[in-house]
């Protein structure tokens, strides 16, 4: 039933979501749609459910963020390398989801990745800092949050990135393209539920 609990935060708090038999059926105001399993599944996992943001839903959006999330990826040196991670990222979402910091740490037996991150969000616009402890790189950010998914630029003194980060209640999919670190990518996939 996880999967169906996931289904029924991605269709909001107006609807319900019930079982009968192999057909899931979601009750939205007065009207009941059925739909099979495998389907809602397959709808679930493209996120066909979700509803389109406004400024208060982009909000929920954020709020969903807060909490630790955890996963794996890989990092991708510009030697042709590539290193599994172990990641765990951590958000506290402050001024009624209109602020967000982001810690973030991964490492395997040769890399680590200790990253911070302090995002204001209004509207749909992202300002804010970033910091890699580790490799002791800081930039700015500037950048979109539309239908849950962060397009920033990060420019430091000595590098830029271009970071991209999609966020559904309960997984997390973070793209980071970094110039002058010795890194090409850094592709994250968290989960929190």
């Amino acid at each position: 039933m996880n999967l169906f609990c996931s289904i029924a935060r991605k269709v909001g708090d107006a609807r319900q979501l019930f079982e009968d038999g192999d057909k899931i059926m979601v009750r939205r105001g007065g009207s009941v749609a059925r739909v099979r399993r495998p389907l809602a599944a397959a709808l679930a996992a493209a996120g066909v459910w979700m509803a389109p943001l406004s400024t208060t839903a982009l909000a929920g959006t954020i709020e969903e963020m807060a909490g630790r999330w955890s996963g794996w990826g890989s990092v991708q040196l510009e030697n042709g390398q590539t290193e599994q991670v172990k990641c765990v990222a951590t958000y506290f979402v402050e001024q009624a989801g209109a602020g967000v910091r982001q810690n973030l740490r991964c490492a395997s037996s040769s890399y680590n990745i200790n990253a911070r991150a302090d995002y204001l969000v209004k509207g749909g616009d992202v300002t804010g800092n970033w910091e890699e402890l580790t490799h002791s790189a800081k930039g700015v950010i500037k950048g979109s949050l539309k239908e849950g998914d962060f397009k920033l630029a990060i420019d430091g003194d000595t590098f830029t990135a271009v970071l991209q980060m999609s966020s559904a209640p309960c997984q997390q999919s973070i793209s980071i393209s970094p110039n002058n670190l010795g890194v090409k990518r850094i592709s994250i996939g968290l989960k929190k539920c």
